[in-house]
């Protein structure tokens, strides 16, 4: 049998850019290593290393650091930062 090849997929638009710097930002204030981290999101180390580098984490990674973020109190200001992340609402319009 052969192994499963994963490409890895560079930043795409609308996923932030500095989500490298977030998620080191998120390991610091949690507390935890990288490899406690990588146990609880149940990936290895070599992949937040990726993630660390820039790779963008899939849909279901994302959701299990997004809800292990909200448990422990560090998802809005950490990870996300809702007033860089949420499109600007358009100016009124005084017509």
């Amino acid at each position: 049998m052969g192994v499963k090849r994963q490409t890895q997929r560079p930043v795409r638009a609308g996923f932030p850019p500095d989500f490298p710097e977030r998620l080191e930002r998120f390991q610091e204030a949690s507390g935890l290593s990288w490899r406690r981290l990588a146990g609880l999101l149940g990936v290895t180390t070599y992949r937040l290393s990726l993630w660390r580098r820039g790779v963008v984490p899939s849909g279901a990674h994302l959701f299990v650091l997004l809800t292990l973020a909200e448990t422990i109190g560090l998802r809005e200001g950490v990870l996300m930062q809702p007033e860089r992340d949420l499109p600007r609402a358009s100016a009124p319009n005084n017509d």
